[in-house]
């Protein structure tokens, strides 16, 4: 933990006001020699005293003793950086011995918070005792929606917190959290932008607009992609879907948006082939997802473009974790690499050299060393 900054604070705020340490001492009722010791970092005052001397500085106790209780949004996702690239380089346990020191110092900036459970979400596999990772997360979100006022780290935390159970293999408790029905969506983001526009704010009206937009179109995609994996009995509904997918993809740019959805969307489509059989157009999907991938800029990041165009500056003021995906470069390069060799479904081409090319140039592209 951070040390206390009160004997300088003191120093400093009885200069501000032209105070000698005569004067800070008639007030408070102790005698110079005792301010002269705070001063210099010696001794500090009573509890009792606190109240008094915060209030002599015109300032708040914490200010006094400069403690500083939350973090800015810029510190936690250095945080959050330094740690996720840590865990490639280090043990699980190590890391977390750190992660905790600052849990345990801002245990009330539910922001911080969130965002360590997030970071446990995303590395928790790589600790000897994974489950006591996930319990930990458990911890982390209950403490912030039974605590926190702030509605939208609350819904986020909740998603983390499904996540777990999911995890966990326990749906009947997850439904029980979030829910068992798809709520109505009230569009409230419209009477927003209307009430953006009585009030002649038409920039906001456009972002409000926009925004909502990007979101339905992302949650659309992905909807989408997640029910192909339980409709291939079904070839001409699957094909469909895959067609109409494809058309949206790329009709609005999402590869510039986000690419890691498109790859997604290449892989899932490149699965429910398998399951058909249809191995050369499984084969061609994958090919689609190796040249998609040589596309990837890192650190990925999801923006706006041209026609999204009042998206990024909303994203930076609403995204905890800004622009950037959560996970650091080489754990998502590997991810991507091990999505085409670890994939039981994927067997059948093992042998195949278009297979076979396609895993050692990603392995090449990526620098990851390949799996025997």
């Amino acid at each position: 933990m951070k040390e206390f900054k009160f004997s300088d604070n003191v120093t400093f705020l009885r200069k501000k006001y032209g105070m000698t340490q005569g004067d800070v001492a008639a007030y408070i009722g102790v005698s110079s020699a005792a301010v002269s010791k705070w001063e210099q970092g010696l001794s500090y005052p009573d509890v009792s005293l606190l109240p008094r001397l915060a209030s002599l500085f015109h300032t708040t106790i914490d200010e006094l003793l400069g403690y500083e209780p939350q973090l800015a949004k810029s510190k936690i996702m250095e945080l959050y950086r330094n740690f996720s690239k840590r865990f490639l380089t280090e043990s699980f346990e190590t890391v977390q011995a750190d992660v905790e020191k600052v849990i345990n110092e801002y245990y009330s900036c539910f922001p911080l918070l969130v965002r360590m459970a997030q970071l446990y979400l995303n590395h928790y596999f790589y600790s000897q005792d994974p489950q006591s990772v996930l319990g930990r997360i458990e911890k982390l979100c209950e403490r912030v929606v039974s605590l926190s006022d702030d509605h939208k780290l609350i819904q986020e935390v909740q998603i983390i917190y499904g996540s777990v159970l999911l995890i966990k293999n326990n749906p009947q408790e997850l439904l029980k959290s979030v829910g068992s029905e798809v709520p109505i969506q009230l569009g409230v983001e419209k009477l927003i932008a209307e009430a953006y526009a009585m009030l002649r704010d038409y920039d906001k009206v456009k972002e409000t607009l926009q925004v909502t937009s990007f979101q339905h179109l992302f949650s659309m995609i992905s909807s989408e992609i997640e029910l192909l994996k339980y409709i291939t009995d079904n070839q001409n509904l699957f094909d469909e879907m895959v067609n109409r997918l494809e058309k949206v993809i790329e009709i609005y740019n999402i590869e510039q948006l986000n690419g890691l959805i498109k790859l997604v969307f290449f892989y899932e489509v490149s699965l429910g082939y398998m399951k058909q059989q249809r191995y050369a157009d499984a084969l061609c999907m994958l090919e689609c997802f190796y040249h998609t991938s040589k596309n990837l800029s890192f650190p990925i990041k999801f923006s706006g473009d041209n026609y999204f165009y009042t998206v990024d500056s909303w994203i930076e003021k609403n995204i905890q974790t800004g622009p950037y995906a959560p996970r650091n470069e080489q754990a998502i390069k590997e991810d991507l690499l091990n999505m085409l060799q670890k994939e039981p479904l994927f067997a059948p081409l093992h042998e195949e050299p278009k297979f076979k090319l396609i895993i050692k140039n990603l392995q090449s592209m990526f620098q990851v060393k390949l799996e025997k």
